[in-house]
């Protein structure tokens, strides 16, 4: 019997429920006890558990697969593992599998079948072009939601081409296919088989033996290796002949005499029924999905763990960046549902900025006592070229959390506990910059009309004007002895451009006027340079050049990546910079050799952005996308391992940095 249960693993994940036996192990639902979100938990028995070259592969494809993101896929979270245990974890599909429809015994319409069918053969279509193989396809790993969308699970073990699977667990081999059975190499064909027999017992209602599946393996291996399953037609007189046909065209012995793709079988399904793939439903319905929406509506769903806010429409900064200067309206706070000016998806200009641990500060209320930046208060600065952490990998992190109407600042500690928010006022507040030392928190704010820099004292628990309409100011970044800081800044209707400002917030002054807009600045750790993003004249796409820091010699140093976005952060030697380039809306990070401009991509899909380093350059923490269209915030490794998410907020969380 399994043995979690009421467990918390990690001290993290409690164990709730046991539901099934999958392929690679014992599947739970868990809650994320920092999120209060339902997780499903797969358990890895000790074959694969104890087995260290098994694990590294998982572990090694880990963040390729997180990154797949599809509609009709259930998110990956990555492996975990305690001294004894080792575990996948999923998003938690609330609703019944395929198992519960199978179980009826009541061959669906092929109507309602095609509908499956089109939802899974779209979600293995994104595996095979990312190369990977899903292998272990079986009914308690589809899922339909209280919305009638379906899902895959179980990604987590997806293969590359050309590696061999991971062997199953305790469940039958009742879906593997004969070249999987032979120890054969694995092609796209394998899943087009696999997920065939489970399309075969939909619209039969029986297995492919033509009766219910057998009970020994060795009946079930001799069943796909050596039987020709009866036609579909002979089971259900419903069922149209040439459907039929191509069922059995897909359950071919040999992989090259199959259908090739699940793009062929979808279509060669749907016109064998007479209907064209897009009529076919991406949701169960119940006028067109009668069975499955007779068990939705007996299926006793969780209660949702917190209050679900307004959907926001997620605009990029960049677009709106043009209208910087224009304050938003005073908007009543029991007021909902106004989508916010100011959201993520490409984050324009991050700098770099660090933060001493302290306890949370108090968060700051819209009576704040607001003082201009006294004569007599200078800012300490640091003689250090590179402030060094005092927590590992830095202890808390400081980002821009858009709050119904307005951005505003919030921090959380780098395993995702301890969320405070700093600000809430009818004023957007963002690009949160730490001072070298870490006593002040800097950051960009439209409170008095145009964007200032403010200036947050921890020690003096003061809020301090730092610059006063000098233009519409982002993105800025101090300089590593902490005496100067650099920004963007535009004044009238002239582009932006990169100024400089002494910390005490005398003598603001210009530095460069590059040939378009410049979104985002960020100075080097050793001081010697300052990298920036500028427009090239297409919407929402910029290059990446490095000046001096008295602004000359300027170089351009992104080389060969399309759709590059405004963020930029210094690795801390100086050596390396974080950018996110790529196609709209599929943004990936990556790092750029600062000398000779050779790139290395870190993530691959989820649409991430705002990359910054940790202060050892051991982590890299980003924003992302991948989770429903919702900007929440992701640690990895500097190598693009072992991907984690950190928030999680109906509302979007990004422009993060770490601190010291």
């Amino acid at each position: 019997m399994p043995s979690l249960l009421g467990q918390t693993l990690l001290n993290q994940y409690h164990i709730e429920e046991f539901i099934t036996h999958v392929p690679l192990g014992e599947l739970y639902r868990a809650t994320d006890i920092r999120s209060n979100k339902s997780l499903a938990l797969t358990l890895l028995p000790k074959a694969i558990s104890e087995n260290a070259e098994i694990l590294k592969s998982l572990e090694t494809e880990s963040a390729k697969l997180r990154a797949i993101s599809h509609p009709n896929i259930a998110a990956y979270l990555g492996l975990f593992q305690t001294p004894t245990l080792a575990f996948l974890l999923e998003d938690w599909i609330d609703g019944p599998s395929l198992t519960e429809i199978l179980n009826k015994r009541e061959p669906l319409t092929i109507n309602e079948a095609l509908i499956y069918v089109k939802a899974i053969c779209s979600a293995l279509e994104t595996l095979h072009k990312h190369n990977y193989l899903h292998l272990n396809l079986a009914p308690e790993l589809i899922h339909v939601d209280k919305l009638g969308t379906i899902f895959l699970g179980g990604i987590g073990a997806a293969r590359l081409l050309g590696t061999h699977a991971i062997q199953q667990h305790k469940t039958p081999p009742l879906y593997l296919s004969p070249e999987q059975l032979s120890d054969q190499p694995l092609t796209p064909a394998s899943d087009i088989y696999a997920f065939t027999v489970l399309i075969y017992q939909l619209i039969t209602g029986a297995w492919i033996n033509g009766k219910s599946a057998p009970k020994t393996n060795e009946t079930i291996r001799k069943a796909h290796l050596e039987h020709t399953p009866p036609a579909p037609i002979s089971i259900n007189k419903k069922i149209p002949d040439h459907f039929s046909r191509m069922i059995l065209w897909a359950l071919r012995k040999k992989p090259d005499d199959r259908l090739k793709t699940t793009t062929e079988l979808l279509s060669s399904l749907a016109l064998a029924a007479q209907i064209s793939v897009d009529e076919i439903p991406l949701r169960i319905t119940p006028t067109t999905a009668p069975v499955t929406s007779a068990i939705l509506g007996g299926w006793s769903f969780l209660p949702p763990p917190k209050q679900n806010l307004i959907a926001q429409d997620l605009l990029p900064l960049e677009d709106r960046l043009a209208a910087i200067s224009t304050p938003k309206p005073k908007t009543p706070r029991t007021r909902l549902g106004i989508v916010p000016i100011f959201v993520f998806i490409m984050v324009a200009g991050f700098a770099s900025l660090f933060w001493l641990v302290h306890p949370a500060p108090t968060p700051i209320a819209t009576s704040i006592k607001l003082t201009p930046f006294a004569a007599d208060y200078t800012p300490p600065p640091t003689t250090l070229p590179t402030p060094r952490p005092t927590e590992e990998h830095g202890g808390r992190i400081a980002f821009t959390c858009t709050r119904r109407d307005y951005n505003q600042l919030c921090m959380v500690n780098r395993d995702g506990t301890g969320l405070s928010q700093l600000t809430d006022m009818e004023a957007s507040n963002y690009y949160p910059v730490f001072s070298p030392d870490g006593s002040s928190l800097l950051f960009s704010s439209n409170r008095n009309g145009a964007f200032d820099l403010y200036l947050l004292s921890f020690d003096k628990k003061e809020l301090f004007q730092l610059t006063d309409h000098v233009g519409n100011v982002i993105s800025p970044d101090y300089s590593p002895d902490g005496r100067k800081i650099v920004f963007a800044n535009r004044v009238g209707d002239e582009t932006t451009s990169i100024w400089i400002v002494n910390s005490d917030g005398l003598n603001p002054h210009f530095l460069y006027k590059g040939t378009n807009t410049i979104v985002g600045v960020a100075w080097s750790p050793d001081g010697e340079r300052i990298a920036y993003a500028m427009s090239v004249g297409i919407p929402q796409e910029y290059e990446i050049f490095i000046m001096n820091s008295d602004g000359k010699n300027h170089v351009r140093i992104s080389q060969g990546l399309m759709g590059i976005g405004g963020s930029i952060d210094w690795s801390p030697d100086s050596k390396y910079l974080l950018i996110h380039a790529g196609p709209y809306e599929d943004k990936d990070i990556f790092r750029v050799d600062a000398t000779t401009g050779d790139f290395t991509q870190l993530t691959y899909g989820g649409n991430n952005a705002g990359a910054v380093y940790s202060p050892d350059g051991r982590y890299i923490l980003f924003n992302s996308l991948r989770n429903d269209d919702q900007a929440d915030l992701y640690i990895m490794r500097a190598d693009g391992e072992n991907q984690q998410q950190l928030t999680n907020d109906p509302e979007p969380d990004w422009g993060a940095q770490w601190s010291p």
